[in-house]
Parts: C-alpha cells; structure tokens; sequence
C-alpha cells in the first residue's frame, strides 16, 4: 500500500470517527424547533386569538350524518408538552385540510411563544376524546361506566 493510500484510509477514518462524536438530537426536538422557526419566519407577530377565531368559525356547524363525519384534532402546544386543547368538528362542514393547516399554525405559534417567553405550565396532559354523533351533532362521547 502507497504512503497516500495509507493517508487517504486514515482520513476516511478520522472523518467516521468525527460524525460518531456528534451529537444527534431527537427528531421530536428538531420537527417542533423547525414549526417554532417557520412560524416566526412566516409571521413573526402571530395573532393567535385571531387563528382560533378562525378555526372557531370555520368548525362551528357541528352537524353530522354519520359517525365517520366527526373528528377530533389537537390543537395549540402547552409548554411541558402536549395540546392546548382537543377541537370536535364535523367534516361534513369544515374543509378538512383547512381545519389541520389552521391547527399546525395554532401550535407553531404557541409553541414559538412559549419558547420565547420561556414559559411555564402546570404539566397536566389532556385526553384525547372520543367523539360520536348524537342526534346528528358531532360531541364527544361520554363514558357510560366510568372509572373509580
């Protein structure tokens, strides 16, 4: 083997070793570091009460055909994690894809928020309800035995 042959495996080497030592983030920490970045970048002073009203009046008519027709989506991000909140809308009357485009800003925005103000939660998780339709309105459903 030539002395650069011998150099050439050594760098190979050395270049190996130099991506083992770094540090890989978790993806969950570089997805909600990428929407807190793109929500600044789009709009750095979101108004997220004028979001949720949007989203509030886009999903109000809960009215439903079938069981099929209601949906349930998280919405905003608290600071420990986790959604703000569960959104129970009808598909039969909001357009899906506008419905999740609105909720994604609402949690970018919060998300960039909380970050920036360093702000603090009281760390509780929501449940993600179960939604019916009941008397042709999309609500969420209720246990009929619950837990003691």
């Amino acid at each position: 083997m030539s002395l650069s042959a011998c150099n050439d495996v050594k760098s190979d080497h050395n270049a190996t070793e130099t991506v083992k030592e770094q540090p890989t983030p978790k993806l969950e920490q570089l997805k909600e570091a990428q929407e807190a970045q793109e929500a600044q970048e789009a709009q750095p002073n979101i108004d997220i009460a004028s979001l949720k009203h949007q989203l509030n009046s886009l999903t109000e008519n809960k009215q439903c055909a079938s069981q099929a027709s209601c949906q349930v989506l998280p919405v905003g991000k608290r600071a420990c994690g986790g959604p703000s909140s569960y959104l129970v809308y009808s598909t039969d009357h909001a357009p899906q894809e506008e419905v999740e485009k609105l909720a994604k800003a609402i949690t970018a925005a919060e998300n960039a928020k909380n970050k920036k103000e360093m702000t603090m939660s009281i760390c509780e998780h929501l449940t993600q309800p179960l939604v019916q339709c009941v008397n042709q309105q999309c609500t969420t459903a209720t246990s009929a035995n619950p837990a003691y």
